[in-house]
């Protein structure tokens, strides 16, 4: 779920041609009217649009921004929850992989799983060792689920290729990834044979804003001559502050 509606979209603000950025500010936007800052955003979501990925797909960090400022809700008026189907560039890139090679050790109860700010040993082992805590018969499938966060490096808003820099725009410094998998479980003397018959995984993120990370994107007003352009003299790799994250699966 989104943790904050795009409720600015609607309040009222003074005129465009009313307010001038001040382009020497530390906080630029803060110096605009909300529904001018509402417009800067929708142009660098489509500025973000044109930029090419991998894969030839639209950049998620740009869907994530469209959607918030064009937010969708259910009928009893929360938001409605996005899912969004993730890119190879981010399904296949080595954070991901690693997680899952961790998620893969916690279910077989070779690594501790990280749970809130302590660590303890879950998956199969005490399942087998107690299976009726678990609620679970021995002989039948045993399925789990687990979820832990996954850290994007700040570095990349520098370092990272177009598609890690999408990564970072879209999910922030840190989103969760979810896995649920089931498993055959037999013993073999004092062995336990494990066979992964499912698993599957998604990542899970709050959008919001988060001025404390500091990830900045470029000016897409760079060179603009639009009345509306904010500080069109500011070069693109002068950055203004952006937060972006989502959750969907994938």
């Amino acid at each position: 779920m989104y943790s904050r509606a795009c409720g600015w979209c609607t309040r009222k603000s003074p005129r465009l041609d009313d307010v001038t950025a001040n382009c020497s500010a530390r906080d630029i936007l803060g110096t605009l009217p909300v529904r001018q800052v509402r417009l800067w955003y929708g142009r660098l979501a489509q500025a973000i649009a044109r930029r090419p990925v991998a894969g030839g797909g639209t950049p998620i960090a740009s869907l994530f921004m469209d959607r918030y400022l064009n937010p969708r809700s259910n009928s009893d008026g929360t938001q409605a929850q996005f899912v969004f189907t993730a890119p190879a560039y981010l399904k296949n890139h080595s954070i991901i992989l690693n997680a899952l090679t961790y998620h893969r050790q916690v279910y077989l109860t070779r690594e501790r799983a990280r749970i809130s700010s302590s660590t303890r040993w879950a998956g199969i082992k005490p399942r087998w060792q107690n299976p009726d805590r678990y609620g679970w018969t021995r002989g039948t499938p045993l399925s789990m689920y687990y979820e832990a966060l996954v850290e994007v490096p700040l570095r990349w808003q520098i370092t990272g290729n177009a598609e890690e820099k999408d990564i970072l725009y879209a999910l922030g410094m840190g989103f969760q990834l979810h896995t649920e998998v089931t498993v055959d479980v037999t013993q073999r003397g004092s062995h336990l044979d494990v066979t992964f018959t499912r698993f599957t995984a998604k990542v899970v993120d709050t959008y919001d804003f988060n001025y404390s990370e500091h990830i900045t994107v470029p000016n897409s007003d760079h060179n603009s001559t639009s009345p509306d352009a904010v500080c069109p003299g500011r070069k693109p790799d002068n950055c203004l502050p952006y937060q972006c994250a989502s959750y969907g699966t994938g």
